[in-house]
């Protein structure tokens, strides 16, 4: 191709190659192929391969951290296809603003631009982009602790029963991450449809969250959902990733459920909690951009004090199970005077155990084995172990024998 003449054909070639090197994150090959294309279009005065060209690049310099620079190369893109009513490359230039300034945490901006976007798409028809910047809508309203208003945006956007599957794997993601922090039943289970939906993309920024919140779940319930070798992949495929999108929350979830530290190129400071200081500089971080409940992990790993500032905010967010999660460590530690959670909905279930932990546990109250358990429930001897963990973590007990005399205590098994 190179041997060929300047043309629209070639500088559009060059530019959507850059796109397809951005997202299998090779951004050196990106920079390469779009700086070509925008030569090209320069010299010819091809405005729409520009604005498609200064889209990658622009996308690529905040990925990379040059933010100012990136957000003002994706302006020039999106001013060209405003001026010219390249509709696609408009649709495309609100996206990526957009996306770009949820993961760098600046939420008014972002939803600035998603407004924008979103009734200049439907306004055209361009459904598929419209829902797209409206799952990330739903996104920016999860970080920013308005779980309501994600889970109403994720509820409308899945009765699309043409949904593409990006969009979908995206809100099963945040309603089944609302449902885990609630404690709600069905959240493994829409967590594990999205993450089969995005294991069929090579993509990181589709695989990565998914994990990130499989991570959580383990966290939340002392459960282990994700194979180690799916974590390992994921581990090697990322350790020398350019971007920094993405790697920071699956890095500290890592840590948090699985107690694995990996080093990874450009981690934000804010996911950081390696000693206290560092954690209170991330509270203050997210206190700042709006984000309550990362605010609340921040400050969760400091002080006795903090703890409870933190165990009260993911109370007033209604995350139930977050709640039941750092009483426990709390607890343990030896911690007073934790403030007190939302009272019991269900005098059946109080500590809010799954239904399949809860048949568990009736099975564990005949004296069944976890072979015998696993052939009745016909499931794997090691998931029984897991539910059985996860029954000893919420119960806050040591044994099986003690889990069925609380259980009975309590009113969960008679």
């Amino acid at each position: 191709m190179d041997g060929q003449p300047s043309s629209k054909a070639k500088a559009m070639a060059y530019s959507n190659l850059a796109q397809l090197k951005m997202l299998a994150e090779k951004l050196d090959e990106c920079l390469y192929w779009a700086e070509k294309a925008i030569v090209i279009a320069i010299e010819l005065n091809d405005e729409e391969t520009l604005s498609h060209a200064l889209n990658n690049v622009g996308s690529i310099q905040m990925t990379q951290g040059f933010i100012e620079k990136g957000n003002e190369l994706l302006q020039q893109s999106l001013t060209i296809a405003l001026k010219n009513s390249y509709n696609e490359h408009v649709a495309r230039a609100y996206t990526n603003l957009g996306c770009n300034w949820v993961m760098l945490k600046n939420y008014s901006e972002a939803e600035k631009f998603f407004e924008a976007g979103i009734l200049y798409c439907e306004e055209r028809d361009l459904d598929s982009w419209a829902s797209y910047m409206v799952s990330w809508k739903a996104r920016l309203k999860l970080e920013t602790g308005h779980w309501k208003e994600a889970c109403d945006i994720a509820d409308r956007l899945l009765k699309n029963e043409i949904q593409s599957p990006i969009v979908s794997s995206i809100i099963l993601v945040i309603g089944g991450t609302i449902k885990m922090r609630r404690g709600e039943d069905d959240a493994l289970h829409q967590l594990m449809e999205a993450k089969t939906m995005a294991s069929q993309s090579t993509e990181s920024q589709r695989i990565l969250p998914v994990l990130s919140a499989l991570l959580e779940y383990e966290w939340i319930t002392g459960s282990i959902v994700i194979d180690d070798k799916i974590l390992d992949t994921i581990k090697t495929r990322i350790m020398d990733s350019e971007t920094i999108y993405g790697n920071g929350e699956f890095v500290f979830w890592l840590k948090k459920a699985r107690r694995q530290r990996l080093t990874v190129k450009n981690i934000p400071q804010i996911y950081s909690a390696d000693s206290p200081t560092s954690a209170l500089k991330a509270a203050a971080f997210w206190e700042n951009a709006g984000s309550p409940y990362q605010q609340a992990l921040a400050l969760f790993e400091t002080d006795d004090e903090n703890k409870r500032k933190a165990i009260a905010i993911v109370q007033r967010l209604g995350a139930t199970a977050v709640y039941e999660r750092m009483k426990f460590e709390m607890r343990r530690s030896g911690i007073k005077n934790i403030p007190r959670g939302a009272r019991k909905t269900t005098q059946s279930n109080p500590e809010f155990l799954t239904d399949r932990e809860l048949d568990v546990l009736r099975l564990l109250h005949e004296g069944l084995h976890n072979k015998e358990i696993a052939a009745r429930l016909y499931i794997s001897a090691k998931t029984v172990d897991h539910h059985i963990s996860a029954i000893l973590y919420k119960l806050e007990v040591n044994s099986r024998t003690k889990a069925v005399h609380e259980a009975e205590k309590l009113g969960i098994i008679k």
